[in-house]
This record gives structure tokens, C-alpha cells and sequence, in this order.
């Protein structure tokens, strides 16, 4: 089983990807935020993949995604970006990063990918 951690602000999103995620056979998603206050209260989650906004309404996305690295060295992390140089979340320890704007679809084919290799 694929444990994917997701941390997105915008709620109607993450829910639909977490629908879209769980109906992936081997796939369950264990853990679910909306901000870097809910990220870290989840404790360091033990996750395959995590998918993790830059922009959150109390922080940046990097804080997260170099916490989880600290944490789950071996998670393979997917970054969200809606303006933000996709550089700055690859040099906190993103595998990848996508544009806010791709489609639900393509980001369950990337956490796909990236939960695979």
C-alpha cells in the first residue's frame, strides 16, 4: 500500500484528489492538510509520496517539504505551484513540481510516476 500525504489549502481540490488518489488500487491517503499549522501537526507522517502546496495561508510550502524531508527521507514529494519559481521547491527537497493550473488527472499520473520509482 502507497501512503500519500497530501497538504493543500484549497479544500474542494485536496478532497478531489484525495477521491482520485484512493480510488488508485494500492493507494491510501493518510494524511490530509490545509495549511503548514495542520502539516506539522500531523507529526512528520509516515508517507511514499507527498503532495505539498508552495502558497498556504500561514506559510510556505518549502517549510513543509523540508520538514518532511528531515522526516521521511525516502518520500518522494510532488510540489504545487501557482506562481512561485518552481526552483525554490527543489531546492527544499521537491522531486518535482507542478503548475497549479495542470489537471487532476495529470497530477495522479505524476504521484503515480513518483510512488513507482
Amino acid at each position: 500500500m502507497k501512503r500519500i500525504f497530501l497538504t493543500e489549502d484549497h479544500a474542494a481540490f485536496r478532497k478531489a484528489l484525495a477521491f482520485m488518489l484512493e480510488r488508485e488500487p494500492y493507494y491510501e491517503v493518510t494524511a490530509q492538510a490545509g495549511s503548514v499549522a495542520e502539516a506539522r501537526a500531523s507529526g512528520g507522517v509516515a508517507c511514499d509520496v507527498a503532495v505539498i502546496d508552495l502558497m498556504l495561508p500561514d506559510g510556505d510550502g518549502t517549510e513543509v517539504i523540508r520538514e518532511l524531508r528531515a522526516t521521511n527521507p525516502d518520500a518522494r514529494i510532488l510540489s504545487l505551484s501557482a506562481a512561485c519559481d518552481p526552483r525554490r521547491a527543489l531546492d527544499a527537497g521537491a522531486d518535482e513540481v507542478l503548475g497549479k493550473d495542470a489537471s487532476l488527472t495529470s497530477v495522479v499520473n505524476t504521484v503515480r510516476r513518483l510512488a513507482e520509482n
